[in-house]
């Protein structure tokens, strides 16, 4: 994770493991390894037009209060399904999205289409995703 670091616009200090745990509880579901490790270096991570979701930092709660729980609540009222979380969003009103079976997020990220509702698969895993990305620019 950290030689793709590099790629990341944002270089927002990273979130200890309790907040993280917080936030997964609160979620309902576990972040992939690849997350986990992500928001450990970075939190509120900027890929591309994509900015991830933060999570709420007890020591930074005024710059983190529109963290990934609140997201996904307004995420649902927008129509986003059960068995979603919404990682991030491209200012579109569009989220990245992983899916979750068991309490766990699988690794392919998705992008869900808000007018439509529809998801597409983007990548197999965050390291393909920013990899994509960085070649993109």
């Amino acid at each position: 994770m950290n030689e793709i670091i590099a790629h990341i616009m944002t270089k927002k200090p990273g979130i200890d493991e309790i907040d993280i745990g917080a936030t997964e509880k609160k979620l309902g579901a576990a972040f992939p390894v690849q997350f986990h490790q992500l928001y450990k270096l970075v939190n509120n991570a900027e890929i591309g037009d994509w900015l991830l979701f933060p999570i709420k930092a007890r020591e930074n709660v005024k710059k983190t209060w529109d963290d990934i729980v609140r997201q996904n609540i307004e995420a649902r009222k927008e129509g986003l399904a059960e068995g979603w979380i919404a990682v991030g969003e491209d200012g579109t009103g569009d989220k990245l999205c992983l899916k979750t079976s068991n309490g766990l997020m699988e690794e392919p990220i998705y992008v869900w289409y808000h007018e439509d509702g529809q998801t597409e698969q983007l990548a197999q895993s965050l390291m393909s995703f920013i990899m994509l990305l960085s070649q993109e620019e």
